[in-house]
């Protein structure tokens, strides 16, 4: 005697309508907003630690022409 089994798939199938592209065009405008905030914050920061080590903006100022001119004022 022989037997045979069947098998049934029960469940429901979803489609998604989401494009890949859109989904990385989003994590891409992220990561560059989140790099040029990271950038922004230190520069700022850079800034601040000049005018502190040259005794202000003024000081800043003068040591920033000097280098880049070669002469000190």
């Amino acid at each position: 005697m022989k037997t045979t089994t069947t098998a049934t798939r029960t469940g429901t199938a979803t489609q998604s309508n989401v494009r890949v592209d859109d989904q990385l065009y989003k994590v891409g405008v992220g990561v560059v907003g989140i790099v040029s905030c990271a950038i922004g914050v230190w520069a700022v920061i850079s800034l601040g630690a000049g005018m502190i080590a040259s005794g202000g903006p003024i000081g800043l100022v003068l040591n920033w022409l000097s280098a880049v001119s070669g002469k000190m004022f």
